[in-house]
């Protein structure tokens, strides 16, 4: 047992990489799915806020560089990108999203690997204005990813 738990608590905190969302202002590129081959599409269930499977995930091949990247939308409100980039020799692929999260059109946040961007509520807002006839339940309590 160490003398100094808190410098031995900072150290191991230290060591751990910092998973942060990277915010541009002006937007991440948003990849041309003209230029790219469709792969395949699946629909999945990611907002709690709206019912039944409502998220489209389209995904695509760039053909100049074999990039793999999935747009996910719902209803057409596309809301987010996620990359995935072949490893060099011997090294792991590079993942990571870009997100639009105040439906403005830029995809001005980015999430490293191992973090998950919840549906944003401007998604759901928008899918509720689309259907009156459903009872909109609100934004969830917590503004934690998923």
């Amino acid at each position: 047992m160490t003398k100094h738990p808190l410098l031995a608590g900072l150290l191991l905190l230290a060591s751990i990489p910092a998973l942060a969302v990277e915010v541009k202002k002006d937007g991440w590129l948003f990849p041309n799915p003209a230029a790219a081959e469709k792969k395949d599409l699946r629909v999945f269930d990611y907002s709690p806020r709206i019912p039944g499977k409502e998220t489209t995930v389209k995904i695509y091949q760039r053909k100049k560089d074999g990039v793999v990247f999935e747009t996910l939308e719902v209803e057409g409100e596309v809301y987010a990108c996620q990359f995935h980039i072949k490893g060099g020799e011997g090294k792991p692929p590079t993942i990571y999203a870009i997100v639009d999260t105040d439906g403005d059109g830029v995809f001005e946040s980015k999430y490293s690997a191992g973090e998950r961007p919840r549906t944003p509520d401007w998604v759901a807002e928008r899918y509720f204005k689309k259907h009156p006839e459903q009872k909109d339940p609100g934004p969830q309590a917590s503004a934690k990813t998923q």
